[in-house]
């Protein structure tokens, strides 16, 4: 039973890395946490990771399945989290990956374009509602710091040229657009929208990668705990001492490129995004 006063969080990209570390602190903190998972083995990690790190309490946590490459399974995952709860407090869109080669999705989309942007979008859709019952609203985006160039609306999918590092980087900078796009339209429902960068993570973001780029990821990339501090400040400090539709890095407001301010393209690579779902989305 939810106590009316416990925070209740829904969150993707929660069962590794930066994602798992933020998602058992939010629950030690006596959050309500609903992970939304793809592989039914890593519960049990999180589980672990739990117990290992905070053995004296006990973690609040519901598992519902759903796959960001599937828009079936964010639409049923969506259908059981209205059917078991009256609102949200935080939506927090953490997962994410680098693709290594072109790749499509189970619903015929370039699979990094629909795991960081489209699916995002759409759970932001689908999760409004709950929202707009919260007193506290918020959404985070996990964007970052490789947003450099520009939406490329003559080829979003990149399928003339499939470059890894640019089409990740487009990814990103739609998230930060479509944040400060969305940040604009829900203000008018009290919801805040925040996009987070976490740094170079040691996670499994590049898990399609080939030996040379996992082992630059594991060089470079600092740990999942110093990962998660970024969004836990997000997720954790008052609205009131936040600023909506900001760009945060290292728990401040930070400079983005000059096209990520640009609402016009927002606008547009929002009407995309809309145009996807409603050709593949099979209601349940």
């Amino acid at each position: 039973m939810i106590d009316q006063e416990q925070e209740i969080i829904c969150m993707s990209g929660a069962t590794s890395g930066l994602g798992l570390v933020a998602a058992c602190e939010l629950a030690h903190k006596g959050a309500h946490v609903i992970i939304l998972y793809r592989n039914a083995s890593k519960i049990n990690h999180v589980l672990d990771y739990y117990k290992e790190h905070y053995s004296q309490t006990t973690a609040d946590f519901d598992f519902i399945f759903c796959d960001m490459n599937s828009f079936d399974t964010i639409t049923k995952a969506a259908a059981e989290i209205h059917v078991k709860y009256k609102r949200i407090d935080t939506l927090i869109l953490n997962a994410g990956i680098m693709s290594f080669k072109y790749t499509e999705s189970a619903d015929g989309i370039e699979e990094t374009l629909q795991t960081n942007l489209i699916a995002p979008v759409y759970m932001t859709d689908l999760f409004v509602d709950l929202l707009k019952a919260s007193k506290k609203a918020k959404i985070i985006f996990t964007a970052s710091a490789l947003h450099q160039g520009y939406i490329n609306f003559n080829d979003l999918e990149s399928k003339q040229k499939f470059v890894s590092y640019k089409v990740y980087s487009q990814s990103k900078l739609g998230v930060i657009l479509i944040t400060r796009l969305l940040a604009q339209k829900l203000e008018k429902f009290h919801i805040s929208v925040y996009a987070q960068h976490p740094g170079m993570v040691n996670t499994d973001l590049g898990r399609s990668a080939g030996m040379f780029s996992q082992w630059i990821f594991k060089l470079l990339g600092t740990s999942a705990e110093n990962g998660a501090k970024n969004l836990l400040y997000l997720a954790m400090t008052p609205k009131a001492e936040l600023q909506t539709g900001a760009y945060y890095a290292s728990k401040k407001v930070k400079k983005t490129t000059t096209q990520s301010y640009d609402m016009n393209v927002a606008q547009q690579l929002l009407d995309r995004c809309n145009i996807y779902l409603s050709n593949r989305i099979h209601h349940v």
